[in-house]
Parts: C-alpha cells; sequence; structure tokens
C-alpha cells in the first residue's frame, strides 16, 4: 500500500533538507524537479534513479534528499516496481532471469523474493506458450527449426531440460 505524504514522510523530508545549506537546498529542489522528470515516462528503481542524478552531477546530499523527497509521495518503492516488472515478464522470461535483471537494477534479494511469492512458478507452460508463438501449431521441428527455437528460449533464461521437455511436447502434438 502507498501512503501518500504521511506525517512521517513529511517529517523525513524535513530532516533532510535541514542540513542542506541555502545552495545545497536549491540543488536539491533541482535534483527533486530532474527526478520528477525521470520518473514521468517510467517507474525506476533507486539505484537507476540516483545512477541518473549522479550523471547529471549533483551532490550526494542533493541525490538524498531529492530521493527522500520523491519517495515521500510514493513515486519511488523498489517493492512495487519488482512486482510490476515481475507481472509484466513472467510470461516472458525466467525467473532467474528476470531475479537477475532486478538486481542488476539494484533491487534487493528480499524485495524480489517477495514479489517472486505472488506469482505460481510455471515456467513450463510459459515454455510451452511461447514455442507455440515461436513455432506455431505443434509439430516436428526441421534441424534449423529447432536450432533457432532452443536458442530464442535460452536467450530468455529458461534451462535447458524445460526447453527440451517442452519441446518434447510440442513434437508429440499435445
Amino acid at each position: 500500500m502507498i501512503e501518500w505524504r504521511s506525517e512521517e514522510n513529511c517529517n523525513k523530508v524535513e530532516a533532510a533538507w535541514e542540513t542542506l545549506s541555502e545552495s545545497g537546498k536549491t540543488e536539491a529542489r533541482k535534483a527533486a524537479s530532474k527526478a520528477m522528470q525521470l520518473l514521468v515516462n517510467r517507474q525506476r528503481t533507486e539505484k537507476e534513479l540516483r545512477d541518473r542524478l549522479v550523471e547529471r552531477e549533483f551532490s550526494s546530499e542533493a541525490i538524498e534528499a531529492a530521493l527522500v523527497y520523491v519517495s515521500s509521495f510514493g513515486y519511488l518503492d523498489d517493492r512495487r516496481y519488482a512486482e510490476v516488472y515481475l507481472h509484466s515478464m513472467h510470461e516472458k522470461k525466467s525467473r532467474t532471469l528476470i531475479k537477475k535483471e532486478l538486481a542488476e537494477k539494484g533491487v534487493s534479494p528480499a524485495l524480489i523474493d517477495q514479489a517472486f511469492e505472488q506469482v505460481p512458478d510455471n515456467e513450463d507452460a510459459v515454455v510451452f506458450s511461447l514455442l507455440c508463438k515461436k513455432a506455431g501449431m505443434p509439430h516436428r521441428l526441421d534441424e534449423k527449426e529447432l536450432r533457432r527455437t532452443v536458442a530464442y528460449l535460452g536467450r530468455r533464461g529458461f534451462s535447458a531440460a524445460v526447453i527440451w521437455r517442452q519441446i518434447r511436447r510440442f513434437q508429440d502434438g499435445e
């Protein structure tokens, strides 16, 4: 649940901004404005947003204040990011690949595990669905088709055991 601008969140923002000098507050306002602009187009993790603000050469104090500010509105939430990302990718990529990508985006392992608790493990069904999408109706795959299909599914992070099990099922016409 998102907690929008609670008293506790406002106190965190005030505490973060109190430590800044006047020039630091000006820079923090600019960093917060840039952070809001970056969040308009798509959700980002805290690490992604921090990296983008570092690229813009804001000071670390201004970045911290900006992150606290946008978090206070509920715009920056790694847990929600992990859930949304998982929901959009769980029928396209393996659980292993999704976990790796979320970790690279800076989501903590605990938050990743929480997100995965909500989604059943159905990699066999996902692989078969992708196989049908890629190869069409179940049929015997020729060598070229088989190589391409295995590579396609492998790039999505599925294990060889799952891929071959579903290819056998596909070729048997199930």
